[in-house]
């Protein structure tokens, strides 16, 4: 039996047409979502258009008895995003759901070789388009008290080897998890925001060659991912603010801290001193998660009134 349910529930997920967003938009309206599939149709790459493939998930979640719509909006625009939200709401009157996974890699190769352009489009559809579908949601789910966002990150947060675009994208994808969820939390909104780093078999994989290909698709599915953004995307959601590495039927929680570290008495370091201190800043043992920005600030004793900066930043 299904627990966890999403009748009454609607969603958008970008990205939607194959591989990891259609596994996402499948499990959300199996168990009764709504569903706005979204996606542009372009290539890997970021290059054309073909509306087919949000289409065909679509019209596959209606084959199985479900509801769904097709979006074929760009999220690299403003103006895409407002209008992947403006259909949702005009078909179904509330967004509950989103799931921000679409994305490209386009500067991958020699730093030397990556231009602005490419630059730009991998920042721009990953980082900018969670930051606008965010954005075109946020004040509907704050004045409603509920929301329930799943963004999409990557381990290439951690290196990709080649490539520093979209490892920069995804890891400003991290960075828009946290502020949000942050400041839903500074306020007691009943807004979850919570990022994953998917490990699966995509069209990425398939341009290493078949014999990667075969491996991934079958140790690491697709399918495999999405009950991790089911849980998340629930009204049980067990977390805000967190993420995840998820995949071959297996998730664990991503950290991204401070130790306990060195604090001097000075308040001005000198290299000798830091040289002297460096193994205390590396001692994971004091390990913790601040949960924002100053929380981190007060670990250092000082006059300064955090809560002022509270005050004024939320």
């Amino acid at each position: 039996m299904d627990m966890h349910r999403f009748e009454g529930r609607v969603a958008i997920v970008t990205g939607a047409g194959g591989g990891l967003g259609r596994a996402y938009a499948m499990l959300l309206a199996a168990r009764g979502a709504k569903v706005l599939v979204n996606d542009l149709g372009g290539s890997f790459q970021g290059e054309g258009a073909d509306q087919s493939y949000a289409q065909a998930t679509a019209q596959a979640i209606r084959d199985l008895g479900g509801e769904a719509l097709a979006n074929g909006d760009s999220v690299a625009t403003t103006e895409g995003a407002e209008a992947i939200v403006a259909q949702a709401m005009e078909a179904w009157g509330q967004v509950d759901i989103l799931v921000n996974n679409a994305g490209v890699v386009v500067g991958v190769g020699p730093l030397w070789n990556v231009t602005d352009e490419q630059w730009d489009t991998d920042i721009g559809v990953a980082a900018g388009g969670t930051f606008r579908l965010c954005r075109a949601v946020w004040k509907h789910m704050w004045e409603r008290d509920y929301g329930r966002i799943v963004n999409i990150a990557s381990g290439s947060f951690f290196g990709m080897g080649s490539g520093v675009g979209y490892p920069a994208a995804k890891g400003a994808v991290w960075g828009i998890t946290r502020g949000l969820a942050s400041a839903s939390a500074a306020k007691g909104k009943n807004v979850h925001v919570n990022a994953i780093m998917p490990i699966a078999a995509s069209r990425m994989t398939a341009l290493m060659g078949p014999e990667i290909e075969a491996a991934m698709t079958r140790d690491f599915p697709a399918d495999a991912v999405a009950p991790v953004v089911g849980l998340l995307a629930h009204d049980a959601s067990p977390c805000n603010g967190e993420m995840f590495s998820v995949g071959g039927g297996g998730f664990a929680r991503v950290l991204l801290g401070v130790t306990g570290g060195y604090r001097g008495t000075n308040k001005q370091l000198t290299i000798e001193e830091v040289a002297e201190n460096f193994a205390l800043a590396m001692d994971h043992s004091t390990f913790f998660l601040p949960a924002d920005s100053l929380e981190d600030a007060e670990a250092y004793e000082s006059g300064v009134n955090w809560n002022a900066f509270r005050e004024f930043i939320g």
